[in-house]
């Protein structure tokens, strides 16, 4: 009686699917009032990691299209930072997203050494996970807001790409949008 490739599917989906709940849950509780050394964003993956002396913190995110709109690899440092962020996107200005839910940028800002690139909240929740960005990086609303005060002027945001099959990024999607759904119904997260 061997293992079926479902089987194997089904196993693998699991462990991401704990290891992702490890990093989002677990590692909460070691890291609050701590202050982030180093940002590390995983575009294959769709997470943020906040590295601190007290341990790591991990939010799933939102990155770029292809092409042009793609997330670009590399270090960078946080430059600037803002609460409740005016939204400047062709030609119009959208006043903070608490007052206009169509400010794309959410309730935070962090900006990095790029020019027009960032973290930042986000009006669409369901794009949590997926490559729809014009090239920031977004997270839910909630998850910014405690990665804003963790995350001082001058921190290191390392970008990379971990090449994965098309199969776990599947996986991956699937955890991320349950996590986004469970987000967005409990809104406690």
């Amino acid at each position: 009686m061997g293992v079926t490739m479902k089987d194997y599917r089904r196993s693998l989906f699991f462990c991401i699917a704990a290891l992702a709940v490890a990093l989002i849950v677990v590692a909460m509780p070691s890291a609050r009032g701590a202050t982030a050394t180093e940002v590390l964003i995983d575009k294959s993956f769709h997470i943020t990691v906040l590295r601190t002396a007290a341990g790591t913190l991990a939010f799933p995110d939102a990155t770029g299209t292809t092409g042009e709109s793609a997330t670009p690899v590399g270090t960078y440092k946080v430059t600037e930072k803002q609460v409740n962020p005016n939204w400047h996107w062709e030609g119009k200005v959208y006043v903070p997203y608490l007052q206009d839910k169509a400010n794309g940028l959410g309730v935070r800002w962090i900006g990095i050494s790029l020019p027009t690139y960032g973290m930042h909240g986000t009006n669409e929740p369901f794009s949590i996970g997926k490559d729809v960005s014009h090239g920031c990086v977004r997270h839910q609303n909630t998850d910014v807001t405690k990665a804003f005060s963790m995350i001082p002027t001058g921190t290191p945001v390392r970008i990379i790409e971990t090449p994965i099959s098309q199969q776990t990024e599947g996986m991956v999607t699937d955890f991320l949008e349950l996590y986004d759904l469970l987000a967005v119904m409990g809104g406690s997260h």
